[in-house]
């Protein structure tokens, strides 16, 4: 009898080990999404490192900056957009451009649906050039907390807006990449349960824990 529940056992160890394989152990894999814009002479590549998380999950947003002629732009200042359920992660905005990586704070406003960098109170300044022998892109970076309170299976909008030396007011706040946090619409998010594996695996599997 001990050698024959031994055996099931090790056979619904086995199932489980396949399904959580096949299902990714209960985590959904990244899905990086990335748009790509021009205007005013800049060019704008706008990526979230994961387009469909799980609660939880920390995800980053960069946006890349560009010229496409020979006229300097200086950002005075730059407004990240998000949805309201994804919280900021302390210290993580970051300003990459040819002098290396700069943090942003404390020079950052840090609001429910954006945050928000004061470049003109850096002792750095963010220059985008485009000129021969001196390229110089720059590339705004935050860390984002996916909150339990994300609506769940629908997509939500992300954007930038920035203030440049050249009085262009740029507003992309809804330009993308868009977010869906996993799970099923009104349910309660992320795919990290294993009772929620087909067929009830995750009960039959809990079923073998005690030599009941």
């Amino acid at each position: 009898m001990t050698l024959r529940f031994t055996a099931g056992a090790t056979a619904a160890t086995a199932l489980g080990l396949g399904a959580l394989t096949l299902f990714g152990a209960g985590s959904a894999m990244a899905a990086p999404g990335t748009v790509t814009w021009t205007d005013n002479g800049t060019v704008y590549n706008r990526t979230v490192s994961n387009t469909t998380p799980s609660v939880g999950e920390k995800i980053t947003i960069t946006t890349k900056f560009e010229r496409t002629n020979a006229t300097d732009e200086q950002i005075n200042w730059l407004k990240d957009w998000h949805p309201t359920c994804l919280t900021y992660v302390t210290d993580s905005a970051k300003i990459i451009d040819s002098a290396g990586t700069h943090g942003v704070e404390p020079y950052l406003e840090i609001r429910p649906d954006f945050i928000a960098g004061d470049f003109t109170a850096t002792s750095y300044k963010v220059i985008i050039k485009k000129r021969l022998g001196d390229v110089q892109p720059a590339t705004f970076s935050a860390q984002y907390t996916v909150g339990a309170d994300c609506a769940k299976g629908a997509a939500m909008t992300t954007g930038v807006e920035y203030l440049s030396s050249l009085g262009h007011h740029a507003n992309f706040k809804t330009q993308g990449p868009s977010i869906t946090v996993g799970g099923t619409p009104g349910g309660t998010g992320g795919t990290g349960s294993a009772d929620a594996l087909p067929g009830g695996l995750g009960s039959l599997l809990s079923g073998f824990g005690s030599s009941r």
